[in-house]
């Protein structure tokens, strides 16, 4: 049974005027070691664009938002060896997940020139 479906978009020149790329100030705050990890062997701003709108979706899937009290990087998007994204929670949103009783996640990252967007559809069976 489908629990939540969320989405979001982010534009490219936004993530590169909030220094996405290179501040790793701002970038410790949004996004997982792992997920810089596979950043540095890319750099594109695609990549961290994509990541951002993913963990949005997830956090509208759950129904809540960051002012809630979890963290961006509780939330973490990496990859299987083929490219697919899969999602890794911990803390407050595996909380809130739990509570909701979501065992299954589906993410889907697209990008085009100037856009990445995520949907990402909560489950449980």
């Amino acid at each position: 049974m489908i629990i939540g479906i969320g989405c979001d978009i982010v534009k490219h020149d936004t993530a590169v005027r909030l220094n996405w790329e290179s501040d790793f100030s701002v970038q410790k705050r949004i996004f997982t070691f792992k997920e810089l990890e596979i950043f540095n062997q890319e750099k594109d701003i695609k990549f961290l664009a994509g990541r951002f709108a993913a963990k949005e979706a997830l956090l509208k899937c759950l129904g809540t938002g960051m002012q809630d009290g979890i963290a961006l990087t509780e939330i973490q998007i990496l990859q299987l060896e083929n490219g697919k994204p899969i999602i890794e929670i911990h803390g407050e949103a595996k909380i809130i997940s739990d509570a909701m009783e979501i065992n299954l996640w589906h993410i889907s990252i697209s990008h085009s020139t100037e856009y990445s967007m995520a949907i990402v559809i909560a489950e449980k069976f």
